[in-house]
């Protein structure tokens, strides 16, 4: 009888390893759904005019979205699927998008809170009417910048300060700035 029940114990054992085993061979393999590599897919269907490789991008898009499990990315998803259909997208949609998964997954995005302000910046640049949260993101983008210590950064930073709102790449700018940050 005793040897029974060493014998249930040794399997119970076994399979719970197995298990433990699986859980981290699908963790490493399949990791978990990359708000980084959302990030990167939205800029990247932002620019891409092959219908093929928008369908692409979107449906993987929207798999990475449900696989994140957060309502408030999800609800801006909706938003940004509803413009991308009728083809009336401003850069505000996809800057939008980008805040809202920075901002809902800060833990797993690199430099989420440059990011943010960076985002707050391009919405305010210009708008007097928003001088005071424009400069205290300004100001705090800056510091960041600077507390990063890489010059790659530090000059993408100063084409976008040098555009000043006015040049007719701005927007880019600061989408190649947010890529750029999410990679270092």
């Amino acid at each position: 009888m005793a040897m029974n029940w060493k014998r249930a114990l040794t399997w119970i054992i076994g399979i719970l390893v197995l298990i433990a085993l699986i859980i981290f061979v699908k963790q490493v393999f399949f990791g978990s759904p990359s708000p980084t590599q959302l990030m990167q897919d939205t800029m990247t269907l932002r620019t891409t005019n092959d219908t093929v490789e928008r369908a692409q991008l979107i449906s993987s898009m929207d798999e990475r979205v449900k696989e994140i499990e957060s309502d408030a990315i999800a609800a801006q998803w909706a938003t940004l699927a509803d413009c991308i259909a009728g083809d009336v997208c401003t850069q505000d949609d996809y800057f939008d998008f980008l805040l809202m998964v920075a901002v809902e997954k800060k833990d797993e995005v690199a430099n989420s809170d440059l990011i943010v302000n960076v985002i707050t910046v391009n919405r305010y640049w210009g708008n007097s009417e928003k001088i005071i949260e424009f400069s205290k993101a300004l100001s705090d983008a800056d510091g960041q910048v600077e507390a990063l210590q890489l010059k790659t950064v530090r000059n993408k930073w100063q084409e976008v300060i040098y555009c000043d709102g006015k040049c007719a790449e701005f927007h880019q700018l600061f989408f190649d700035f947010i890529r750029l940050l999410m990679s270092v």
